[in-house]
């Protein structure tokens, strides 16, 4: 049984074997040592009774003395009519004989000091041993309000064999995968504080454009027509530049959020690298960056489309935005025989 690995159990069944065995003891010393004043006082009596007896009737020793060893039963009734007489007989009560009832006496105080110690004892051993279970509880009560409280510290000195050790050794489980589970998001938080940062920080330049390119158009009555379309074409590059860079945000959140419902499905791998390339022609015509695309087509993957060109098209830039003017980008792939589900 489980229940007997627990060594607050074990303890409790060592000891109150250990006292059963004690109080059994005690009892049969107390029984034996009544019998054996009863049997003494029993031929102290007879031993009178012989001796007045004989002492009147010296020839009549021999059959007086049989009475009292195996030969009672012969005389039995006629000795029972006479002692009925002064009401002494077999419904006599042990209290009332005066014979046995100090012994009797003494018997039964012995009996119950006995019986009072063992109490006693049993009872401490009980307070002894839900202390040591309580205790452990209320040390598990404690940590379990530390860990509330974010200290995430094991609780020490009890791995020992037993449920109350088992139940220790899972809230330590518990604490490490929470303090570990903190860590995580403590380190996502500072990621995520560093990309909105970035993202605030790049927002700035076209933003500072934006209101240079509206100020020239608006104080500068000079411009050509044609000087104006560039203006305003710019204009619109850092528009969808920040569209672009707004989009990521909200994107961000929404994978921070856990919302981001994921829709997998067949397609051409080549199509989605297309569809992530397209929106950043116009950055790597700035830079002057050839990016060129070199693979099979028809390889059909089972992917989310939207996400994934998403996730190219992020690496794809960052590319881009990392590569000297004039620079090659090369993007390639193959199909080859590993599994994916």
């Amino acid at each position: 049984m489980k229940l007997l690995k627990n060594k607050e159990i074990q303890l409790v069944i060592v000891i109150i074997t250990a006292l059963l065995l004690a109080f059994g003891a005690v009892t049969y010393y107390t029984v034996k040592n009544f019998a054996d004043s009863v049997n003494k006082v029993q031929i102290q009596q007879n031993t009178a009774t012989i001796g007045a007896i004989v002492k009147q009737y010296p020839k009549l020793e021999s059959d007086i003395v049989k009475n009292y060893t195996k030969g009672f039963k012969k005389d039995y009734e006629y000795g029972k009519s006479i002692l009925n007489k002064y009401s002494y007989d077999e419904n006599l009560k042990v209290e009332n004989n005066y014979m046995l009832a100090d012994t009797l006496r003494k018997a039964n105080a012995r009996i119950g000091v006995t019986f009072v110690l063992f109490g006693a004892a049993l009872l401490l051993l009980c307070v002894f041993c839900f202390n040591r279970i309580f205790s452990k509880i209320r040390k598990i009560s404690v940590s379990a309000e530390a860990i509330v409280e974010g200290n995430y510290d094991s609780i020490k000195g009890d791995t020992q064999e037993g449920d109350i050790g088992y139940l220790i050794y899972q809230i330590n489980c518990m604490s490490e995968r929470l303090s570990e589970n903190v860590h995580a998001l403590e380190n996502e938080k500072i990621t995520l504080k560093r990309i909105m940062a970035d993202i605030s920080h790049q927002l700035k330049t076209p933003l500072a454009s934006l209101i240079m390119f509206n100020d020239i158009m608006k104080n500068d009555s000079t411009l050509s027509e044609e000087e104006r379309a560039d203006f305003v074409l710019e204009s619109k590059n850092q528009l969808d530049r920040m569209e672009w860079l707004i989009k990521n945000i909200l994107k961000m959140a929404k994978l921070e959020a856990g919302v981001v419902e994921f829709t997998m499905e067949e397609a051409d791998i080549s199509e989605t690298l297309q569809r992530s390339l397209s929106p950043l022609k116009a950055i790597a015509s700035e830079k002057n960056v050839d990016v060129r695309l070199n693979g099979s087509s028809n390889i059909i993957v089972k992917h989310d489309i939207n996400w994934t060109t998403e996730a190219f098209s992020n690496i794809i830039k960052n590319c881009i935005e990392h590569s000297n003017m004039g620079g090659d980008i090369n993007i390639s792939w193959d199909e080859n025989n590993v599994l994916y589900k």
